[in-house]
Order: structure tokens, then sequence, then C-alpha cells
């Protein structure tokens, strides 16, 4: 399934499940690495900040594979 964009991620990175978290991690990488994927990230700024609060709770977070 390819993500929709940042409204994908804004939802997505609030999963609790490490599995999803990891799958969804993986999922941001590639989409933030092809700026023709991504148009939509210097857009929306208010959705990007809120991905990056998200992601830095994952930072935080006990699970080590998650914080990797």
């Amino acid at each position: 399934m390819e993500p929709a964009g940042m409204d994908y991620f804004c939802e997505q990175v609030q999963q609790k499940d490490v599995g999803r978290r990891m799958q969804v991690g993986q999922e941001l990488l590639e989409y933030l690495g092809d700026p023709a994927r991504s148009p939509d990230v210097e857009q929306d700024q208010q959705r990007l900040d809120k991905v990056i609060d998200e992601l830095t709770a994952w930072v935080n977070s006990s699970n080590f594979k998650v914080r990797l």
C-alpha cells in the first residue's frame, strides 16, 4: 500500500504497536528520501511538526528497536 502522504504518517506515527511502529518508520524514511513522493512535506508545516513530535516520543521509547 502506497502511503497517502503526511496525513497518513500523522495518523500512523501515533500507533503503539512496536511492529507497526517499525514498519511505519521504514515507510517514513523511504517517503522522505524521495522528494518526488513527498511534495507535501514542506507545504504542511503543522502536520510535519506533529509527526516530529510523535517521533520524539519514539526516541524516548523503552523499546530499543523503536529508538533506532
